[in-house]
């Protein structure tokens, strides 16, 4: 049995059907810290909001080399690839609110119920926007028997 390489546009095609996967970033002292996060797929990126005092918001801002892992029924995925932090959302229009509220939709598949509520506890929680550019991956996707 041949074993074929996986493409980058079929492994972000099945990422974007699963909603979980694991950042993985550089410690300072070189080793890995992983984080869970609920991501989406869009525009050929994976994106996920965070908490501004995150250790993998520093980590990425020191060295935007990532992993993200995604794994679902049988099937992984290790996209390697570099992340970048949004800036800090400071007011409830602008383009940092702009990137997170694109960020929630396409993570939650829908329309926040109050979007002015949204945009007050984006502020008041600081939160930012991580976009990992995936430019390889390995792994192996399963096919689905019903």
């Amino acid at each position: 049995m041949e074993i074929k390489p996986i493409e980058l546009s079929d492994a972000l095609e099945f990422a974007a059907d699963v909603r979980e996967g694991t950042l993985i970033t550089l410690r300072k002292d070189g080793r890995a810290q992983s984080s869970d996060v609920h991501h989406a797929v869009t525009d050929g990126t994976i994106v996920f909001s965070v908490l501004p005092d995150r250790s993998k918001v520093f980590n990425i801002e020191r060295d935007p080399r990532v992993v993200y892992h995604v794994s679902h029924e049988g099937s992984y995925l290790s996209f390697d690839g570099e992340a970048v932090v949004s800036p800090i959302a400071t007011e409830t229009h602008g383009p940092a609110m702009d990137t997170l509220i694109d960020a929630f939709r396409a993570v939650a598949k829908k329309e926040h119920p109050d979007w002015d509520e949204f945009r007050t506890a984006m502020v008041e929680q600081r939160r930012r926007v991580i976009t990992v550019t995936p430019t390889s991956v390995v792994g192996l996707i399963r096919p689905v028997w019903n």
